[in-house]
């Protein structure tokens, strides 16, 4: 065990003893599995300290019982990972994978449809040895010397060409809006033209990343926009502005707008793709609970 992941494994032992919002009788362990179930911890903003493959075993330890992260196959050093590898990490730390980002070639150019459909059936295979229903799709950088609407077209026309391999292996693919205040050079930014994108696709495997992060930054009124674009959403994922740190630390009243997630008809779990303040996640797990049982949930 290296020394980063030894103090990150000392610092999460002293979980329940040194945060006070953990430290009553509600929060034995297995209250705070429940008061987790709601939420996916990000692998991949969560335990940066942490070489990636001990990061399973921190989330299943702070009381976490589902995952995600960005790709699965990984080739760095002591980081690599692959499908096989990433399953027995899950299971043996009784976790389930919300969702993943396989890399996407930038398909709003047709000439990188092939690439697409190969890339779609390498996830298919991958998801089913994760155990995995879904994916996150980029791939919407903008392309040098074609028009908004050619990109528009070429983006569409590519998920319309991978939608019945998704259909027909039951993985969804969620296409992930970005925001022009930090992620500058994509073709979708907000909910706007996604949804438009998604309803003319019209499948039941191409729905949205919902990140409510980007939302903020771009559109705002978030309630309202999500709530009108329910039948897109496939899955939602957190973060405050500013700062992409945890609920709670920013501007956004979270507590409200989870219980209007619900109240829209969304059931399915929620990804925390954000940056623990101060990089303290015994307060981010003490204010994930503290957000869980306000808005109902535990």
């Amino acid at each position: 065990m290296s020394n980063l992941t030894r103090r990150a494994a000392f610092a999460l032992a002293g979980l329940a003893a040194t945060t006070p919002a953990l430290n009553t009788p509600a929060a034995a362990a297995t209250d705070i599995r429940m008061a987790l179930k709601p939420f996916a911890c990000n692998l991949d903003t969560w335990f940066m300290d942490t070489p990636f493959a001990g990061r399973f075993a921190l989330a299943a330890k702070i009381g976490f019982t589902q995952v995600e992260f960005w790709p699965v196959r990984r080739a760095k050093n002591e980081e690599s990972m692959d499908a096989t590898k990433a399953r027995a990490l899950l299971d043996s730390n009784g976790l389930t994978l919300t969702q993943y980002a396989p890399a996407a070639p930038n398909f709003s150019d047709p000439a990188n449809h092939d690439a697409l459909t190969a890339m779609i059936r390498e996830a298919i295979a991958d998801s089913a040895i994760l155990g995995c229903k879904a994916i996150t799709l980029v791939g919407h950088h903008i392309v040098d010397g074609m028009s908004r609407e050619a990109m528009l077209s070429g983006y569409t026309t590519g998920l319309m060409r991978i939608a019945p391999l998704l259909e027909q292996a039951g993985l969804m693919a969620l296409v992930e809006p970005f925001n022009t205040v930090n992620h500058p050079g994509h073709l979708l930014n907000g909910s706007r033209p996604a949804v438009a994108m998604l309803r003319a696709v019209n499948s039941p495997m191409i729905k949205l990343q919902w990140d409510f992060y980007h939302m903020q930054l771009e559109d705002g009124d978030l309630i309202e926009k999500f709530t009108a674009a329910i039948d897109q959403v496939g899955y939602v994922q957190l973060g405050d502005v500013p700062g992409r740190h945890q609920p709670g630390t920013g501007e956004v009243n979270h507590v409200n707008l989870l219980k209007a997630i619900r109240a829209a008809g969304y059931k399915g779990p929620m990804g925390l793709e954000y940056y623990p303040l101060d990089n303290d996640y015994k307060r981010a797990v003490s204010d994930a609970m503290a957000l869980s049982i306000a808005a109902g949930f535990a």
